[in-house]
């Protein structure tokens, strides 16, 4: 029985040492040019209580030296007054933590601006300065809208006012 017992100890002590050995060290780095980084990021920008704008991504990397945050696969809801105004989508971004200004750029797809007014707007590019609450581009730009096309270069939309402007080369094409 003790030799039973002792054998049962010994074998419970080795699986014991098994499970505890260390984890291997990874060499390679995990994320590509970041210190840390998160999958599912969510990040809301309030003001008086009031959720101003959110993003999401489904990855996020942030390097601890500077602060911002790249994103990829994003996801951009703005609020105004009565509600959500804009959402927008983007393969890629950059949050600045510390100001909360946001760039957002596709590569080989338009970033899709849908308003509640029914508006779409299409461009490669676009920029969130926080501090003025306004959405802007200095590409090419192209507005659809019930009855009416807009195309031109520059955008500069203001969330406050929900005033909304084609900066350069603006051609209206109204349809039925």
């Amino acid at each position: 029985m003790t030799l039973c017992l002792a054998g049962f100890l010994g074998y419970v002590l080795m699986q014991q040492m098994q499970a505890n050995h260390p984890l291997p060290v990874m060499t390679e780095p995990v994320f590509e040019t970041a210190d840390a980084g998160i999958e599912g990021f969510v990040y809301r920008q309030t003001a008086d209580g009031r959720v101003q704008w959110e993003v999401e991504a489904q990855k996020a990397e942030s390097d601890e030296s500077e602060q911002h945050v790249v994103l990829k696969r994003v996801q951009v809801r703005l609020f105004g007054r009565a509600g959500q105004d804009m959402e927008l989508e983007a393969d890629e971004g950059t949050i600045n933590t510390a100001s909360g200004d946001f760039e957002l750029r596709n590569e080989d797809e338009l970033i899709t601006i849908d308003l509640v007014n029914g508006y779409t707007i299409l461009t490669p590019h676009v920029h969130w300065v926080d501090a003025e609450q306004t959405i802007s581009t200095d590409r090419p730009v192209t507005i659809h809208g019930p009855g009416l096309i807009i195309t031109g270069s520059g955008l500069v939309a203001e969330l406050k006012t929900e005033k909304l402007g084609v900066l350069d080369n603006v051609h209206v094409h109204i349809t039925s």
